[in-house]
């Protein structure tokens, strides 16, 4: 079998880390609403790919993770939190928004014969482990704090495009009418890792206890 290797960019043929086994990561939905056709379109395709390899004789470990907190509308802290804004609209809490719809999702998947992942991993559950990573990352330099808020440096890598046929000037401001120039970056290709401070309050998840960052 031949995939895409989004490193190389080319089609290769498929050789597991450690023979006779297959450990595969899919993302899951962020739990809000209701997902729709083109998301389904995506679950079915990792099924395929996961049941093919079941059925060529691969041991598969297959892990989705679930968005159920904090997921903003923009990764450029443009917006306001799906899920808080879902349950606004539902008049739910956000984890009883998560609840049913993580549970409808699941409902949609079985109509469609998507076999349920091995793993389902909810964001709420391993929110400590995103603090110690972040943290991780501030000590060994490969992220900084500004306006409160923590950011990875990209100027770390040696090739931070190596997973993707992009160059710098690809995410330059004004590329995109979503774009916003974030002053608080030390290089335009940094990415926030986690939001102490936003300029919109309706924020679910924006907060955490960071040792080497500020609370708000």
């Amino acid at each position: 079998m031949e995939l895409y290797n989004t490193r190389t960019q080319k089609k290769e043929e498929f050789v597991p880390h450690t023979p006779g086994q297959v450990k595969m990561y899919t993302c899951g939905p962020t739990v809000y609403h209701y997902a729709h056709i083109g998301n389904l379109r995506s679950y079915i395709m990792e099924d395929v790919l996961e049941k093919y390899l079941r059925w060529a004789g691969y041991q598969v470990d297959r892990v989705m993770n679930i968005t159920d907190v904090g997921h903003l509308a923009s990764d450029a802290d443009t917006g306001e939190d799906k899920m808080l804004a879902g349950a606004k609209r539902e008049h739910k809490t956000v984890l009883e928004i998560a609840k049913f719809y993580t549970d409808a999702f699941f409902a949609d998947c079985q109509k469609l014969h998507i076999r349920k992942p091995d793993t389902v991993v909810p964001a709420t559950s391993r929110i400590p482990d995103f603090i110690h990573m972040v943290e991780t990352l501030l000590e060994k330099g490969y992220a900084y704090e500004a306006g409160g808020n923590v950011y990875f440096d990209t100027s770390k890598l040696e090739n931070y495009f190596v997973f993707g046929n992009q160059s710098g000037e690809d995410l330059a401001v004004g590329v995109r009418d979503s774009v916003e120039e974030d002053q608080n970056k030390r290089n335009k290709t940094d990415f926030v890792l986690w939001f102490t401070k936003s300029k919109f309050e309706d924020q679910e998840l924006k907060s955490g206890t960071l040792s080497a960052a500020p609370s708000p």
